[in-house]
């Protein structure tokens, strides 16, 4: 893994051992970012917005989000490899108090608000097959639920959501979230999530 762009361009990243965690193609990143800084601010860049990385394994997404821009990122995962891996990547590139991590179940994890306001920009990035159980008491509607109830996020927050192509995603969620629109490489899918309109009644 790598950098794609910004102040960290082209340094290396460790990727956790084993098969639990999958690190994102480059040309898939680079998609996704180009999506984000179009969105956010424009293209290459990030505002300095606060980030949260849930599943974040080594921490591909969010650092690659610090080096455009962003001025926070909260990286939560359960998995200690994981934990230490993103250690090691974020002592390797000098990422301080702007670098966060939990290690904790994300379900459950307790997370403080961002020094500069609120959440705008969270990556869902589970398992594949967390993503396919969609049972109201399931990892993801749970996290999905406390995302929508949590003052820390921003009404107008977005959430990038990996997950397999097959995977069936109502397109109403629990938290309020519903899925604006959706991209598929191959056998991998990002959706991206919003805030559902107040429905008035």
């Amino acid at each position: 893994m790598r950098v794609i762009t910004g102040r960290f361009q082209g340094r290396k990243l460790k990727a956790p051992p084993g098969e639990t965690t999958r690190p994102i193609l480059d040309r898939v990143k680079v998609a996704i970012f180009d999506f984000l800084g179009a969105r956010l601010a424009q293209p290459g860049i990030l505002p300095p917005l606060s980030v949260l990385d849930l599943f974040c394994g080594g921490g591909s997404l969010g650092i690659e989000s610090l080096s455009r821009g962003a001025a926070y990122c909260a990286f939560v995962d359960s998995d200690r490899a994981a934990c230490g891996c993103l250690r090691a990547n974020l002592d390797h590139l000098g990422i301080g108090p702007e670098g966060r991590i939990y290690h904790s179940p994300v379900e459950t994890a307790v997370i403080a608000p961002p020094p500069n306001g609120r959440f705008s920009l969270i990556f869902l990035d589970p398992p594949y097959v967390l993503s396919e159980e969609q049972t109201p008491r399931s990892t993801i509607p749970r996290v999905l639920e406390r995302l929508g109830a949590d003052p820390a996020v921003d009404s107008n927050a977005i959430i990038l959501w990996r997950h397999a192509e097959k995977c069936p995603i109502p397109e109403r969620l629990p938290g309020g979230w519903q899925v604006e629109h959706r991209r598929v490489w191959g056998r991998m899918a990002v959706s991206v999530l919003v805030r559902r309109p107040r429905e008035d009644g």
